[in-house]
């Protein structure tokens, strides 16, 4: 269930609590021979919401008026205040065996000895919290796996297969709309891509064509052939 929070966020204060930069953390998964990749269930229904912020989470539906006392999802500072939590609970182990970004968890470890000891830490500090995984979304003891849309190994990064067909199974773009889209993709691939940069500036030409902007004539036309 989705809920409407466009007036609440904007009357709340921005958390600026900071997201980690996922180049740095996919970067930091490099030279590991055997990693976990855990999900958290429902990962934001895991806070509970202040007694005093309940009802301004209420919502209508045709059987009366609700509200939440776990965080929903679409608050403005959902993400800021998990990732806090997150960090928190995972303060020991992060950067050493374990990587998490909001509910994407990862543990890394050279050896699968030490494996099996470095699961055993994260599952004690997850029951130690009463928090709670996926059931349906884990992979353990593997030697890759996909993590915030790098495939990563003990070789190294990866461009993610999964994002590669996405842009090969593209139709030829014909509006700004889907070429944001195709430029979105290619660019989520850019650590991969020898000068991407310049490879996109058709593309970015084309959008300047398309919104009216001068000196774009020839990218206009090559857009509409």
């Amino acid at each position: 269930m989705c809920v409407e929070f466009r007036s609440l966020n904007q009357a709340c204060p921005k958390d600026t609590y900071p997201l980690p930069r996922i180049d740095a953390m996919v970067d930091r998964t490099v030279g590991y021979e055997v990693m976990s990749f855990l999900d958290a269930f429902s990962g934001y229904h895991q806070i509970w919401m202040a007694k005093g912020d309940e009802e301004k989470t209420a919502f209508i539906t045709d059987y009366g008026t609700y509200c939440y006392r776990v965080m929903p999802f679409g608050l403005k500072n959902a993400d800021a205040t998990y990732q806090r939590m997150i960090d928190t609970v995972f303060k020991n182990q992060r950067g050493r065996n374990l990587e998490a970004y909001v509910d994407d968890v990862l543990v890394k470890s050279r050896s699968l000895a030490e494996h099996l000891g470095d699961l055993q830490e994260t599952l004690n500090t997850l029951r130690r919290y009463n928090l709670k995984l996926n059931p349906t979304k884990y992979t353990f003891g593997a030697a890759s796996g996909k993590f915030l849309g790098y495939l990563v190994s003990v070789r190294g990064i990866e461009a993610n297969p999964d994002k590669i067909s996405a842009i090969q199974n593209m139709p030829s773009p014909r509006t700004a709309k889907e070429i944001q889209k195709l430029a979105g993709r290619i660019n989520s691939l850019g650590r991969f891509i020898s000068k991407a940069g310049d490879r996109c500036s058709p593309f970015f030409q084309c959008l300047r064509a398309v919104r009216g902007d001068s000196g774009t004539a020839g990218a206009k036309q090559h857009l509409l052939n």
